[in-house]
Order: structure tokens, then C-alpha cells, then sequence
């Protein structure tokens, strides 16, 4: 007999009952299939399992009640010009200035009983001009810190907050951990600003480069342990309590999770203690990058600059947040003979926008002469009574 199915065809055999029952004295029915177990509630109340937990000695429990003290919530602001549009009934156009205030929120770690804090460059980068940031301690105290400096190159910054009225609790440096792979370490700070926050995850790996708005940090620690907006400048401990490093940055996007960077506590600890050398008067301050940057600027490309203030961006009718004024342009120069001149503006260094003297390119430290540096510039024309404004690029070779 012969069954089909659409798109399959095969033959079947048709057995008897007796061809089934060969060799049996009787015909045998197949075993019957056993009724599923029946599953019930629990009545009445659950008994808890036998024995107890102390929850209050499990080891993250007891490194969040001893660190946690140590960590600080950070608020900066700076007050920026916006450029506006208005038209008015008449459909006259009017251009303005208002201000607007920018904030950010991270964390930090009280390192010494004289109140320094140790936290990320990128969480105090707004507090560049006012050079001061908002800090509430875990008991809500709150303090106006004076940022003592701030090494972009490392994404670190050295705060102070001061209070000759209490004695501020703080991490020892002294006390870090082996930073093996795969050991549980937990993260402590503020994400998304939802204060004195915990999470906790392994170390994943050591010696990982991470790139970011044209910086390139290296021999960071990966870990899964979240480490959200908010976190950064917080601590990574082991459950020892012992510093792993500080948190810094997390990679995101579509279909990533669970990879963070921290800065490893051998770099913090050397930097902070140096930077805490410098600020007591013990060592005298080292020439940073960006100073570097802008004398190079001027040795090998003529130009001299400054960075563009609201007040003068207002004076000079640009239309610009940031960039580095053209104060000198020296005779017979690069600069000078790719027609730049004094009152332009420098807006970006090959690929990388610029808005302060910070932000200059880690590459112009290694520019050799005969290299070619582009630049894109702005400047204003003025046309009877309009000022107009302009740009362009050019391209100077280093003498």
C-alpha cells in the first residue's frame, strides 16, 4: 500500500496481526506509558533549609562596608556659551549669545586623612576653568574640592577637599591586590548617579589598550564587573578589600556588554603619590603634554596659541565653542607662509577637533621636521556690514 505526502513519497508494509503475534503463544499489547508524577504547592509556610547564613560575613558584604566609606560621589559643571538664532516679527535675524551649563557625575577615592581624592580626568574635565567640583561623602556631607591637577594622558586627577573639623576616612594605597586573572573583584561608585553603588565580576584580562576621543590608553584591566557612566574614578577591589585599580571606561554599543577598563593600581598608586609630592610643594611640577604640544606648535610650525575664551569668542564675533586663538604668527615661518595669521582660529589638527590647549594631538610631541601637519582653521571677513565666518584647511611642513 503506498501513502503519500505532498513532496514525499515511500511505501509502507502492511502487517497482519499475526505476523506481529509470530512466535507468542498470545497476542502481547504494548506497555501502557506511566502518568506524569502530579506536582503541588508547598501548603502553609516554607521551611527554611537547615543551618543559618551570615549574610553580615560574607565576604563582599564586609569589603563594601570597608571600602565603601572611602568612596565619593563627584559633580562638575562649566558654564559654556551657546550660540542662538532668533528672527523676529518682522523676520529680522538676530544672532546671541546665552549660557548654558554642562554637568557630569563620577566617582572618586579618598587616598590620605588631608582629604586628596584620586578619580578620572574625563569626570573633572568640565571643572577645567572654575578648577573646583562638587563631593558628597557616603554620610551626605558635601565639600567643594579644589582640583590639583589632572593628567589626561592617564585619565587621572588629584582632588582636595578640606575640613579641620572631621577626620575624612580614606583607602590605604599601600593595601592592593595580586590582580590574578579571574578573581572575583567588585566595583564600587555611582552609576547613572544612582549613588554608593555595588557590582561584581572578574577580572578578564590585563595589558588591554583602549581608544577613545583620540586618546589611546594602555595596560588597562578588563573586567565584566559593570562599570557604567557615573563609575568612573570609583575603586576595583578584590575581596580582600585590596585595590585592583580605578575604574575608568566601558566599551559600548550594539550587542556588547560586560567589558570595562580600569586603570591597574600600580599606575594610580605611582601617579597619585607623585602628584601628591608635587602639590605639597616636595617636587616640582613636570612639564605637561599639552605645554609640550603648544611649543612645538610654535618651534616647528611658527604658530603662537591660546586657547579661546567665551569672553573673547564674544569680542571677536566667532561663533564657536572652543578652539585655539592664533595670537603670533612668526616671519618666514610654515604657518606664515600658508597665509595664516593673528585672530584665526585653529579648530582641528588633522583629524582631531580641538578646543583647548589639552586637546592638542599626543602625536605633535614626536613631529619630525619635514612632516606635514594639517590644519583646519577659521576666520572672519567682513563685508561692508556683515562679518562673515569662514573656514578651511591647510597643510604646514614642519621646518
Amino acid at each position: 500500500m503506498k501513502f503519500y505526502h505532498p513532496g514525499f513519497a515511500f511505501l509502507l508494509p502492511v502487517l497482519s496481526l499475526a505476523s506481529l503475534s509470530a512466535g507468542h503463544g498470545q497476542d502481547t499489547p504494548p506497555p501502557a506509558n506511566p502518568p506524569p508524577p502530579t506536582l503541588t504547592a508547598p501548603q502553609g509556610r516554607v521551611t527554611p533549609p537547615p543551618g543559618t547564613v551570615d549574610i553580615a560575613n560574607e565576604p563582599t558584604v564586609r569589603v563594601v562596608a570597608n571600602v565603601q566609606p572611602a568612596v565619593v560621589n563627584i559633580t562638575a559643571q562649566e558654564t559654556v556659551p551657546e550660540y542662538v538664532t532668533t528672527v523676529d516679527q518682522y523676520f529680522r535675524m538676530y544672532r546671541g549669545v546665552r549660557q548654558h551649563t554642562q554637568q557630569s557625575i563620577g566617582s572618586g577615592l579618598i587616598i590620605s586623612a588631608e582629604g586628596y581624592v584620586v578619580t578620572n580626568a574625563h569626570v573633572v574635565a568640565l571643572a577645567e576653568r572654575e578648577k573646583e567640583v562638587s563631593v558628597t561623602l557616603l554620610s551626605g556631607s558635601k565639600y567643594k574640592a579644589e582640583v590639583i591637577t589632572a593628567d589626561e594622558d592617564k585619565d587621572l586627577a588629584l582632588l582636595r577637599i578640606e575640613d579641620k573639623t572631621t577626620q575624612f576616612p580614606y583607602f590605604d594605597l599601600t593595601y592592593t591586590s595580586p590582580n590574578l586573572l579571574g578573581q572575583t573583584v567588585i566595583a564600587l561608585g555611582s552609576p547613572a548617579g544612582y549613588q554608593n553603588s555595588v557590582s561584581q565580576g572578574i577580572l578578564s584580562a590585563k595589558g588591554r589598550t583602549f581608544s577613545v576621543e583620540g586618546h589611546t590608553y594602555e595596560n588597562l584591566i578588563q573586567t565584566d564587573a559593570a562599570i557604567n557612566p557615573g563609575n568612573s574614578g570609583g575603586p576595583l577591589v578584590d575581596l580582600n578589600g585590596g585595590l585592583v585599580g580605578i575604574n575608568s571606561a566601558k566599551l559600548a554599543g550594539q550587542a556588547i556588554e560586560s567589558i570595562g577598563f580600569a586603570i591597574p593600581h600600580e599606575t594610580v598608586i605611582a601617579w597619585a603619590n607623585d602628584a601628591i609630592a608635587v602639590a605639597k610643594g616636595n617636587k616640582p611640577p613636570a612639564i605637561s603634554a599639552a605645554v609640550q604640544a603648544v611649543k612645538v606648535m610654535h618651534d616647528m610650525l611658527g604658530l603662537t596659541l591660546k586657547t579661546l575664551t567665551a569672553e573673547k569668542a564674544a569680542q571677536l564675533k566667532y561663533q564657536v565653542n572652543g578652539g585655539l586663538l592664533i595670537t603670533s604668527v612668526e616671519d618666514g615661518s610654515p604657518a606664515a607662509g600658508a597665509g595664516l595669521r593673528e585672530g584665526m582660529l585653529v579648530v582641528a589638527v588633522g583629524s582631531r577637533q580641538i578646543s583647548n590647549e589639552k586637546n592638542l594631538p599626543r602625536e605633535l610631541l614626536k613631529l619630525q621636521s619635514g612632516e606635514q601637519v594639517r590644519l583646519q582653521v577659521i576666520y572672519q571677513t567682513n563685508m561692508g556690514l556683515l562679518t562673515l565666518q569662514r573656514g578651511g584647511a591647510v597643510v604646514l611642513t614642519a621646518k
